[in-house]
């Protein structure tokens, strides 16, 4: 019997461990939104345009968190010590034929809107951010 309860115990374990790895981004806790993932592109900071890498992950009930990577994502430009930005927003109402997350992050606010897998990033109505989403075979996962 305790053979059976191990066998099953670690049965579980390895479907919960792939279940993870196919769904990495939560993608599940937003079957409607095509946000979770991967995204490089620029951010634009003081005018100076910096390759930028974001990866987007749904906490469900319509909750995203964003980690930023200045330089590209993890396994792809990033490079350790590099600048990491953490932020959590909201899906609000986006324009037709597109989605839109709102990040608060302390007193700023920054909209991003995404449109045919592209994403524009806004900050006080000006454009901080364009990327684009990617698949990545097997995405390295920060922080």
């Amino acid at each position: 019997m305790k053979a059976i309860l191990i066998a099953l115990t670690a049965l579980t374990l390895s479907l919960n461990a792939d279940e993870k790895a196919a769904d990495p981004f939560g993608a599940k806790k937003a079957p409607d939104s095509k946000f979770p993932g991967e995204y490089v592109g620029t951010y634009i900071s003081d005018g100076e345009k910096i390759k930028y890498g974001l990866q987007i992950f749904a906490l469900g009930e319509g909750k995203f968190r964003a980690i930023g990577f200045n330089g590209g994502l993890p396994g792809a430009g990033f490079k350790k010590g590099g600048k990491i930005e953490r932020v959590e927003g909201k899906l609000a109402k986006g324009q037709k034929g597109s989605e839109r997350i709102v990040f608060q992050n302390d007193d700023e606010e920054a909209i991003a809107d995404l449109r045919k897998g592209r994403i524009v990033a806004r900050e006080a109505g000006e454009v901080i951010a364009r990327l684009k989403k990617v698949t990545r075979e097997k995405p390295i996962i920060g922080e």
